[in-house]
């Protein structure tokens, strides 16, 4: 039979996780508030939104209701974008049941604003004591797995006893999880590459050439490493999968929302004109940037790529006066 498994969140990662567990035969649920999505899913096997032209498992059944997914699985997943973690949390919270063990598996990354709590740190927080939490975190562009294209990841959790299971029910021939317990260092990561991201898109967007972005990319790991390490994550985290792998593919990759995210800016255009244009797809790195400088600055963490990156989206700063800046701080 092997476990019951749901995921919080239709969007792409989340279909995407849901679709390769359906796939390896598990009777998989996923959650979508979208009545349409819910019925794209079960009577089409497709989600027009996030994956236009992709055949679902008709092992992967959607819900609208948390009551339908949640008390009964053996292992969720949790994909939900970042600034809506913690009520989304709130609101799955009542649902689970006292008298049994759930393993749930965070892909939101993120600090919080103001607490300045990671993904995980909300999630235990709000959830019941009986919910074990662990994140996944890698070079996973959405597409390229649904594509089967092959790829490792890293699973991490303080509750390394849950670990060995999760691995097993995510491993298949193109997908490679790897295990650790920094999981503080994998969503660290998460968060800081997304921003590097946008800086690079930038880059892109204005034609600068590939030295200009290395240099930035290098800036970045930089960045990601004086994060971690008020946080206390270990540095080979940084230079793994999770850190660099993951830094590598979402600032080299057209299919990273954030990359697209730094192109649009670059052509001009403002944050509420790409949020309507992306369709309901979410770059993280233009929230996490405005925790992360207000985390740093509170801690006296030097991050010159970060702030300059906030002022461009935030404080519509001139793209070439912050370069100009930047050069001027690495």
């Amino acid at each position: 039979m092997g476990p019951e498994i749901s995921v919080i969140g239709a969007g792409g990662w989340g279909t995407t996780l849901g679709n390769l567990l359906a796939t390896k035969g598990y009777q998989v649920k996923i959650w979508s508030y979208e009545q349409k999505t819910v019925d794209q899913i079960n009577n089409n096997h497709e989600n027009v939104q996030f994956h236009p032209n992709f055949t679902l498992s008709q092992n992967l059944k959607a819900y609208n209701k948390f009551e339908d997914v949640i008390p009964n699985a053996d292992i969720l997943i949790f994909a939900v974008p970042s600034a809506f973690v913690r009520k989304m949390a709130e609101q799955i919270a009542p649902v689970f049941l006292t008298d049994r063990e759930y393993k749930l598996v965070t892909v939101s990354k993120g600090l919080e604003y103001n607490s300045f709590k990671l993904m995980s740190e909300v999630l235990r927080e709000v959830l019941p004591s009986n919910v074990k939490i662990a994140a996944l975190s890698g070079p996973n562009l959405s597409k390229e797995v649904a594509q089967k294209q092959p790829t490792a990841t890293v699973i991490a959790s303080i509750h390394e006893e849950i670990l060995p299971e999760l691995v097993e029910v995510f491993q298949t021939e193109y997908f490679k999880p790897f295990a650790i317990a920094d999981e503080r260092g994998i969503e660290i990561c998460g968060a800081v590459k997304n921003i590097t991201a946008i800086a690079v898109g930038i880059c892109d967007g204005l034609n600068l050439g590939d030295n200009s972005k290395g240099s930035i990319m290098t800036l970045g790991l930089h960045e990601m490493n004086r994060i971690g390490k008020h946080f206390g994550c270990a540095r080979k985290t940084f230079f793994g999968v999770a850190g660099i792998g993951d830094l590598i593919a979402t600032c080299s990759s057209k299919l990273s929302r954030n990359h697209h995210f730094g192109e649009e800016i670059a052509k001009g255009k403002t944050l509420e004109q790409i949020k309507d244009e992306m369709n309901g797809k979410v770059a993280e790195g233009v929230w996490a940037v405005k925790s992360i400088l207000q985390f740093a600055q509170e801690h006296e963490i030097d991050l010159p790529l970060t702030k300059q990156i906030y002022e461009i989206i935030h404080e519509k700063k001139p793209m070439k006066t912050a370069i100009s800046d930047l050069l001027t701080l690495i």
